[in-house]
């Protein structure tokens, strides 16, 4: 449990990285969060809305891997997150972030943040960010001996704070994680679709680097697949790369602490992340004991 819960919270910290959760004007988005053992690890990529309520450009990307919380075990998690671009900057404070196995080979989980953010001098907005709900299907198991990789697929609902003019409320998700095993080591990695008009790719690889503690370094890329003339104008650009790094520690088999640090690499623009940080602490708890089957007479 103890490796299992480091290296959740060490992705936890990594995707928060990745996802930028903020927009001017008060769009507060929510925090995304990668897991080992499988949890809601949505990164959503701003949205930035112009005066008079004017969308432009929008990401999303995701990042999990094929492995699961055991049926009956929950993770929670607490967080805070400090988002900045050339334009404008965000704190999450709190981010909550919670999972727990339903069966071998699903779980279900939910995050939220509370943003605080503003145009550089200008007021603060605060409020609850974006909601991620996610139900994830595990498909192949990465720890069987006779199967290498293993996968999953993730249904995500996104429940917008402040939805753009032309867009509803909900919106959807459909990430698809693939992972691979090594001795001291793992790689993943999720690629799909958001409904909002984004096609995503991203990856990591994690090494232990003591018997609690691992370090994980991630890439995201995010493509914006709507044709978009002002965001074209204004000189958006239309895919963006991010990449982070983090670090875990199991402090105890139930507690993980974690911190990570991050930027977008690829053409800068206003909505570009010139520096994401994230710290918190996850925690793990027995909800209920699975029944186990009676052997047949």
């Amino acid at each position: 449990m103890a490796r299992a819960l480091s290296a959740f919270a060490g992705l936890v910290l990594a995707m928060s990285a990745l996802s930028s959760p903020a927009a001017a004007q008060g769009n507060g988005h929510a925090y995304g969060h990668a897991k080992r053992g499988g949890g809601p690890s949505a990164a959503a990529a701003p949205e930035l809305q112009l005066p008079g309520g004017t969308g432009v450009r929008n990401f999303g990307s995701w990042l999990d891997d094929a492995s699961m919380i055991p049926a009956g075990t929950g993770t929670v998690t607490l967080s805070f997150g400090y988002w900045r671009t050339p334009s404008f900057s965000e704190w999450d404070v709190p981010v909550a972030d919670a999972s727990i196995g339903v069966t071998p080979r699903l779980q279900v989980g939910a995050s939220v943040p509370y943003f605080h953010a503003s145009e550089q001098a200008g007021p603060v907005a605060r409020g609850f960010g974006d909601v991620y709900l996610s139900a994830k299907f595990q498909l192949r198991d990465p720890t069987s001996p006779r199967r290498r990789v293993g996968l999953s697929v993730t249904p995500v609902l996104e429940v917008l704070a402040s939805p753009m003019p032309d867009s509803g409320r909900v919106s959807w998700a459909l990430p698809v994680s693939a992972e691979w095993q090594g001795n001291r080591w793992r790689t993943f990695g999720s690629a799909g679709y958001f409904s909002r008009g984004s096609l995503f790719a991203s990856g990591a690889l994690e090494v232990a680097v003591g018997a609690r503690t691992h370090v994980t370094g991630t890439l995201s890329q995010s493509h914006s697949i709507k044709k978009d003339d002002l965001s074209q104008a204004l000189g958006f650009t239309q895919t963006r790369s991010d990449v982070s790094a983090a670090l875990s520690h199991a402090a105890s088999d139930a507690i993980t602490v974690f911190g990570t640090i991050g930027r977008t690499i690829s053409a800068r623009d206003p909505n570009s992340a010139t520096v994401v940080l994230s710290a918190g602490a996850a925690f793990s708890f027995n909800a209920w004991q699975p029944r186990t089957r009676r052997p047949s007479r």
